[in-house]
């Protein structure tokens, strides 16, 4: 009876060991959706196919996500957080210089963007479907730049701008990304070096330093202003 009670014990999963395989199999299911929403879009996703995908029951897909809205709502959180992640750059520590970092940021997304080149068009389903969840990851990217922005304000980097004025910029930074998707898919395309040269020459006339000459016509208009 101990010999099999001892059995019964080795035999019997640990609450972690369900928690994990729980994990995992939720794991598969939302890249399984993912997958299929890449080739036939959030909308179109069978339930059928993503249960296929994933190689479960499509009664796994009701008991970890209650319901096909659920799981595309998850699975669309996946993909918003993924996408921030890209926008939000993953850049070098050991870099410095503002404007080398944008570009180092913009080659990665551009990376992104080649090896994911269903997701731009996902996001904007997204943005269609559930407009609160692509603004808060909308947000999060402006606030993140706003911040990047300061920072190289109070470095000397460039010029003084108001909170408001950076958010602006941020919000033409943003229309210039929303369409590298369809330049990547362009024919020529220049390459992604001379994208993110062009960029980078946009960048600095937009926040970079006002240079000497206009410095000085500036200060010459005050003081005609002030003398008139």
């Amino acid at each position: 009876m101990a010999t099999r009670a001892l059995n019964s014990s080795k035999n019997a999963s640990s609450p972690r060991s369900q928690y994990q395989r729980s994990d995992e199999t939720r794991g598969r299911i939302l890249d399984a959706a993912l997958a299929e929403a890449c080739e036939v879009g959030f909308q179109k996703t069978s339930v059928a196919r993503i249960a296929d995908r994933a190689g479960v029951a499509v009664g796994n897909l009701n008991y970890h996500f209650g319901s096909k809205q659920e799981l595309l709502r998850r699975a669309m959180v996946s993909l918003i957080r993924d996408f921030r992640a890209q926008l939000l750059f993953a850049l070098p520590s050991d870099s410095h210089d503002f404007f080398e970092q944008e570009k180092l940021g913009l080659l990665t997304y551009l990376a992104y963007l080649r090896a994911n080149p269903s997701h731009a068009r996902l996001a904007e389903e997204v943005r269609l479907h559930d407009p609160s969840l692509y603004k808060r990851g909308i947000d999060a990217w402006l606030d993140e730049f706003s911040n990047r922005v300061t920072s190289a304000i109070e470095q000397g980097a460039i010029r003084r701008m108001t909170r408001s004025e950076i958010r602006m910029r941020g919000y033409f930074l943003l229309g210039a990304y929303h369409f590298l998707d369809r330049l990547i898919e362009s024919r020529p395309y220049p390459g992604d070096e001379a994208v993110a040269d062009a960029f980078l020459s946009m960048l600095r006339t937009g926040v970079g330093p006002i240079p000497q000459e206009n410095r000085e016509a500036s200060a010459l208009k005050e003081l005609y202003v002030e003398g008139r």
